[in-house]
Order: C-alpha cells, then sequence, then structure tokens
C-alpha cells in the first residue's frame, strides 16, 4: 500500500498510526497539497489527504474512509480492532472519531486564519473555532473508556 500524505496533516497521522498498530506494511509518500507541483490531486480529486492506493491499485480517500478499509483487512493475529463488531459500540466510537475530526478541523481552521496578514485576521472565527476545541476536548476526556473485549455502555 501506498500512503499519499503530509506529515502535518492530522488526518494522515490517524492513518499512519492504524498502518502501523496492525503491523500492516506501507510506503509513506510524503506530498503536501499545499505545494505548487503537488500530486495530491492525482489520487484525491479534491486535492486533499491522506490517500491510499491500494495493494490491488484501487485509490481511496478521506480519512474515515481509510479507517475503514484498514481495519477491514486482515490484519496479523494480536493487532487491535478499532471498530467494535456490535453495532450500537460501533456507533458511538464512530461518533469520537467524527468529534477527533472536529476538533482537528478546528485547528486547521485557525492554522490556516492565522497564515493570513494579520489586520484580515477574523478574531471572532478563531475565537469561535477554539470554543470547538475546548468543548470537543472536554467531551472526549469525559467518555468512557472502553473495556477492550467487553462492548461499550455509554
Amino acid at each position: 500500500m501506498k500512503l499519499i500524505g503530509s506529515l502535518t496533516s492530522p488526518y494522515v497521522r490517524k492513518i499512519r498510526i492504524m498502518l502501523l498498530e496492525k503491523n500492516l506494511p506501507f510506503e509513506l509518500i510524503i506530498d503536501s497539497p499545499w505545494e505548487p507541483s503537488t500530486r495530491v490531486s492525482d489520487f484525491n480529486p479534491l486535492g486533499k489527504v491522506p490517500a491510499l492506493v491500494t495493494d490491488d491499485g484501487e485509490t481511496l480517500f478521506d480519512s474515515n474512509i481509510l479507517a475503514e478499509y484498514i481495519e477491514s483487512l486482515a490484519a496479523p493475529a494480536g493487532t487491535p480492532q478499532f471498530l467494535p463488531s456490535e453495532r450500537a459500540a460501533a456507533l458511538r466510537v464512530r461518533q469520537m472519531v467524527m468529534l477527533a475530526d472536529g476538533i482537528s478541523d478546528a485547528g486547521v481552521a485557525i492554522f490556516l486564519e492565522r497564515k493570513r496578514p494579520a489586520d484580515k485576521q477574523d478574531g471572532a472565527w478563531i475565537t469561535r473555532q477554539q470554543g470547538k476545541i475546548t468543548r470537543g476536548l472536554d467531551m472526549l476526556g469525559a467518555a468512557p473508556v472502553p473495556t477492550p473485549g467487553l462492548a461499550a455502555t455509554a
């Protein structure tokens, strides 16, 4: 497999961790979508990372799709299962994943806003994004920690 992405993307980092935790071999191809010479749009028409080229040559994109794909692969014995097989428990996990992605989205929005000239930055926008991060982290911090082998009950 080939994972296309930048070293600074939280979404690429999520997929790299999953691949490493599952002991699945992959080649990391570093390509920033912000560089003029980027080839990211060759793999994702939206020009976003991560993208994954499977061993069969199929190209997938969006970190949640990649996570589902990785979870579907046969991994060596003893590697973690990230998504519970019980549907209600899996739904709770997916909601926490979406919350974490939303927190990352807000962080990226702040990063991009702060790259603008200081006189063009929108302080209210930054404050709004920071609120999302704070509330999201509070919710994640209050979420029950699942016990391996047991269905989540929260």
